[in-house]
This record gives C-alpha cells, structure tokens and sequence, in this order.
C-alpha cells in the first residue's frame, strides 16, 4: 500500500514539473483538491482580514482597494497576495465596512463561489 501511495505521489511529481502535461491535468487536480484550496483560501482571507483589522486597530491606516494588493506583496510578500487559483484577494470597501475576498473557484468576482470574510465596520475618520 505504501508503494503504490509513493509511486502515486512521484508520479503526480513528475507530471507537476513538466509544463505541458502541468497545463492538460491541472482542471482535473483542481477538481479533486477544490476542498483543500477552499479551505485554504478562507483562513487565509481570515489572516488578512484580521491583518487588517489590526492595522486599524492600532491607529494605522487601512489599504484602499486600489493599494491593497501592494500592501499584501509589501507586508506579507508577492505569494500572499493570491488565492490558490492564482488570482488576487481583493479588498472590497464600503463608506462604513470592508471585506476581504477571494474570487474563488471560477475565477469571477461577485459570484456565488466567492470566498468573503465577514463585514467590518470601519473606524470613523478612516
């Protein structure tokens, strides 16, 4: 059992590393590990949105969502400004709340696979 588990895993290695067949069976390892970049991808909204929440908090000033993705790259590093399909978190702010956002599965904002953190309330003068 456990040969066949390395084997498998050297394989899936194998087939990773090379970017023509990467490019034919990504859709279907995506599929198979949706769960997992959904789970991911909603603790790391959470980090961010408490990141953020910290930020202001502590008097500092909060991204717009013009800046946010250099203030992820900036604080955190270039990889942490995309989700696990490769695309950008996005900030998504209102005059009295924001919230932090992934696009999600489909790759489209304003979708129903989109991956949100709750609202929060903005502090006056910010």
């Amino acid at each position: 059992m456990w040969k066949l588990l390395g084997i498998l895993i050297l394989v899936i290695g194998v087939v990773l590393s090379v970017p023509s067949l990467r490019k034919e069976v990504r859709p279907q390892i995506e599929y198979v590990l949706r769960p997992v970049y959904k789970w991911n991808t909603k603790n790391r909204v959470n980090e961010i949105h408490r990141t953020l929440d910290r930020q202001q908090s502590l008097g500092q000033p909060v991204p717009n969502a013009r800046t946010f993705r250099a203030f992820l790259e900036r604080e955190e590093g270039k990889d942490a400004a995309q989700d696990a399909w490769g695309e950008p978190y996005f900030l998504a702010a209102q005059r009295k709340a924001y919230r932090v956002g992934s696009k999600g599965p489909d790759r489209l904002r304003g979708t129903p696979d989109d991956i949100l953190s709750s609202p929060v309330a903005r502090t006056a003068g910010r």
